[in-house]
């Protein structure tokens, strides 16, 4: 090895010019504009090209203007000798966390010195853009996600003001679209916009807009809508978890009706109460709207003159004090009380009307229907009256449970008109069919009197029924008054004669449900599987009755009808079965041969309605009716399901080749639902991704094969060998997939047919690096001088490889290219670094600078 001295004068040699005349050229060749991610591994080649005369010439590469902080870098430094023709400088991006739109940056090429005749030409300059990153754009959320709640404006409209916030960075205009949806209806029936865009200008962080919440006069309860951010355009991003914020408009709109439409009453009726509800759409519906402040409204009275009309002051009399209803908070009924007129003038039907003004309306209320009301005063003033049976007994047929009543109250005759003195009336009851069996066997009295005393409206005829345990069919009997036998002065008319009905009773036509003493199973036979039901029918077996059920297939887990399987069984949809006066039947459901009966699912098994056939007469029965539970649950055990095969986990599989050994085993296990009969499954294993070609008959085997599970057997696994070797090489990836099965009834089970294999990185694939021998130096150079050092990559040299290196201690005030990144592509073996002493001007004594170690960044 040469002295130092002698090492450090031959430096100095090459940077003297030689006596000779020479011209050369020093330029950028290839790319000089490059546009870069902000990435660790975003490293830019430039190459220095010298033409001309071949002379020792040291460039160096510059950045223009301040240093942002955006390289590894500023300054790079390339020594060619004049053997060389070119070399190659890299410069390295910096990965920080500042949000930052695209920024272009220029390098110079620049010589150290002038001598030789050296020149720098074109081109000379070089652009690196490197791409906005960090969020530059910004990232878009409401300012908060809490659930903002708004009244609906009462005859007016009212905007609900929400707030965009842009984080990160706000470079650029960006538009945000938003969509306001999930709501109990339509967002367009209560909000506007319902959907748009808004525009959040350059630099701008803070965003406002405005939603309008409609006044649409209808009862609502609570309204919850979703505002949702759908989609940014611009280089902006949605922040996930605040896109959407919850917007309730509170119930609202009480609804104000009267309870009726008509109200009938007699002339002696005295004070009445006509109803008016808030807070129901109907008399028994339930509460909607806002109900917890006040609300009140204005009523006018409306009679018109002559017949037909009752006369305000003389026929009625209005008790309020003014003609106004007032509901407090969290009170629903209201009630206006009218004094009705009884005089002794005989008069036909008067009417008068109530009617709600809605422009009167004070409070969150809207009116519905009805928003009036007819009251009618009846006939009246026949001073004894006129008897009938109440009118109430025929709009609705009478029907007698005689399971469930002894004495039955029902029937009522009403003395319209007057009610002086006592009046009575003779009435019968007898059967209306052809049996002729006593009434007396099914309900006393069959003949009796009804009496009213002097002042007496209605009277009740007491019917006592007879009980007993004999299953019966419903039965007709005509009640009548006798007009004949009417006394007192008083009148008998129509309606004097109705059908009533004792109903069926005793469970007459079957009480139904599943056979307790008796199995219902699923079944398997040579020639087939099939459901096995039995029904049973106990009580009366009078008639034909035609049951309905469903019978579903359900995969394991939750018993969801919503989850149930078509394609099972041979029928679909309900079944009915008919009892002809049969106490049991039993039901076969075939399931279809090619049917996959899963492990752990489910028949589920439903009642669903029974109907009587040809009912006489036709009135609502008693039965048949279920009398046990409605739904059965038979689960599809092992030795009854098919086999449903696969792995029991899709996870990744990481496996090593090996170092202490030539091979070691993988095994993966398999496991199978339903166990009958025999199975063989075969598999297969096929190498993926960029490194497929690198695998081979060397790295493991074998590649394919099969499984053989016995009856009865619901686990094994699929077994392969990883082989060792010394050549280096980078994750290799296989896809090991169950291909099929030898047998129909035997399926692959969804989601486990495949399991991904990574066989790592070994035998150091992206190489171990350090200085070449002849690059270690100690080297001695003066000011201006430059040096190169030679950095050298051993083993495998698959993967490309970020290399740092620095002079220390104080290497940039020092050095040119003091710092920076070596990239090695693959298949690259050695790169060149030089390092150029800068001439300060200030005197100094001879200084160590130490090469730290080449240390690896990173691979791609």
């Amino acid at each position: 090895m040469l002295p130092a001295f002698l090492l450090a004068g031959l430096i100095l040699a090459l940077s003297i010019p030689g006596t000779t005349s020479e011209s050369a050229t020093l330029r950028f060749l290839g790319q000089t504009d490059f546009v870069v991610n902000e990435s660790s591994a975003a490293v830019v080649r430039l190459v220095i090209e010298r033409v001309g005369d071949p002379v020792n010439v040291t460039a160096l590469v510059l950045l223009e203007g301040v240093d942002t902080g955006d390289f590894e870098a500023i300054n790079a430094a390339a020594f060619l000798l004049s053997s060389e023709s070119s070399k190659t400088i890299f410069i390295a991006v910096k990965d920080d966390d500042l949000p930052e739109a695209d920024e272009t940056f220029t390098f110079n090429l620049m010589l150290q010195s002038s001598s030789n005749g050296v020149t720098v030409g074109t081109p000379k300059k070089a652009t690196i853009t490197i791409l906005s990153n960090d969020n530059a754009f910004g990232i878009i959320a409401f300012n908060s996600t809490e659930e903002i709640i708004v009244d609906e404006p009462r005859g007016g409209n009212r905007y609900v003001p929400l707030t965009l916030i842009r984080e990160k960075g706000t470079y650029g205009t960006v538009t945000v679209n938003f969509e306001i949806a999930d709501g109990p209806n339509p967002a367009s029936e209560d909000l506007s916009p319902d959907s748009g865009n808004i525009t959040i200008p350059v630099g701008q962080a803070v965003v406002h807009f405005t939603v309008l919440i409609r006044d649409d006069q209808v009862p609502e309860d609570d309204e919850v809508f979703s505002v949702r951010l759908t989609g940014v355009a611009g280089g902006a991003l949605l922040k996930p978890n605040a896109s959407s914020v919850r917007l309730r408009i509170l119930r609202n709109d009480s609804p104000l009706r009267f309870s009726h439409t008509v109200m009938a009453v007699p002339e002696s009726a005295a004070v009445i109460a006509l109803n008016v509800t808030r807070g129901r759409l109907t008399e028994d519906g339930p509460l909607i709207g806002s109900v917890d402040t006040e609300v009140s409204v204005d009523y006018m009275v409306v009679s018109g003159e002559g017949l037909g009309s009752a006369t305000p002051a003389v026929d009625f009399f209005d008790l309020q004090p003014v003609r106004r209803v007032t509901f407090p908070p969290f009170v629903y009924k209201a009630s206006l009380l009218f004094n009705i007129s009884d005089d002794n003038v005989p008069e036909l039907a008067e009417s008068f009307h109530l009617v709600l003004l809605e422009d009167t309306i004070r409070g969150d209320a809207v009116l519905v229907s009805p928003n009036s009301v007819q009251v009618t005063i009846e006939p009246n003033d026949k001073p004894h009256g006129v008897l009938s049976i109440s009118s109430s007994a025929l709009v609705q047929p009478i029907s007698i449970n005689e399971d469930l009543t002894q004495r039955y109250d029902g029937i009522v005759i009403v003395r319209i008109g007057g009610s002086y003195g006592e009046v009575s009336a003779n009435w019968s009851i007898s059967r209306n069919s052809s049996d002729r069996s006593p009434v007396s066997d099914d309900l006393r009295p069959e003949v009796g009197q009804v009496r009213f005393a002097a002042g007496d409206k209605t009277a009740i005829i007491p019917i006592n029924i007879v009980a007993d345990d004999q299953p019966e069919e419903a039965e007709a009997f005509v009640f009548k008054l006798l007009p004949s036998t009417v006394t007192g002065n008083a009148e008998v008319d129509e309606p004097m004669e109705m059908v009533f009905y004792i109903q069926d009773s005793d469970d007459v036509y079957g009480l139904f449900r599943f056979d307790p003493a008796k199995e219902q199973n699923i079944q398997s036979q040579p020639e087939g599987r099939f459901l096995s039901l039995n029904f049973l029918r106990s009580g009366g077996t009078l008639g034909n009755v035609s049951m309905a059920f469903s019978a579903l297939y359900i995969p394991a887990g939750p018993i969801d009808p919503a989850r149930a399987r078509d394609h099972v069984l041979n029928v679909s949809g309900t079944i009915n079965v008919v009892f002809a006066r049969q106490r049991m039947v039993h039901i076969i459901l075939p399931i279809r041969n090619d049917a996959f009966l899963q492990n752990g699912a489910h028949f589920l098994i439903q009642l669903n309605t029974l109907e009587l056939i040809d009912i006489s007469p036709s009135i609502p029965s008693n039965s048949p009716r279920f009398g046990g539970s409605l739904n059965l649950t038979l689960t599809v055990t092992p030795d009854i399901a098919n086999g449903e095969i696969g792995f029991t986990s899709n996870t990744t599989v990481v496996v090593y080749e090996p170092e202490d050994s030539n091979t070691s085993t993988v095994s993966l296990p398999l496991r199978r639902d339903g166990t009958d009969g025999r199975a063989e499954v075969f598999w297969s294993l096929k190498p993926t991704g960029a490194n497929r070609g690198d695998v081979t008959a060397n790295d493991l085997k074998p590649f394919g094969g099969s499984v053989i599970f016995v009856s009865g057997q619901s686990d094994a696994s699929i077994n392969f060998t990883i082989l060792a070797d010394n050549i280096p090489e980078v994750n290799e990836t296989l896809l090991l997939t169950l291909d099929r099965s030898n047998v129909e009834n035997q399926i692959l089970k969804a989601g486990f047919t495949s399991r991904e294999i990574i066989i790592m990185e070994n035998d150091d694939p992206g190489g171990v690096f350090e200085f070449s021998p002849l690059s270690r130096g100690p080297w001695v150079i003066n000011e201006g001088e430059a040096v190169e050092l030679h950095v050298v990559r051993a083993q495998g040299q698959l993967l490309k490889q970020l290399i740092r290196y620095a002079v220390m201690p104080s290497g940039n005030n020092e050095f040119y290219g003091a710092t920076g990144i070596l990239e090695f592509k693959p298949g690259e073996r050695e790169v060149v670094v030089a390092l150029v002493a800068r001439p300060d001007g200030v005197p100094e004594t001879s200084a160590p600078f130490e090469e730290a170690s080449p240390s690896k960044r990173g691979s791609t």
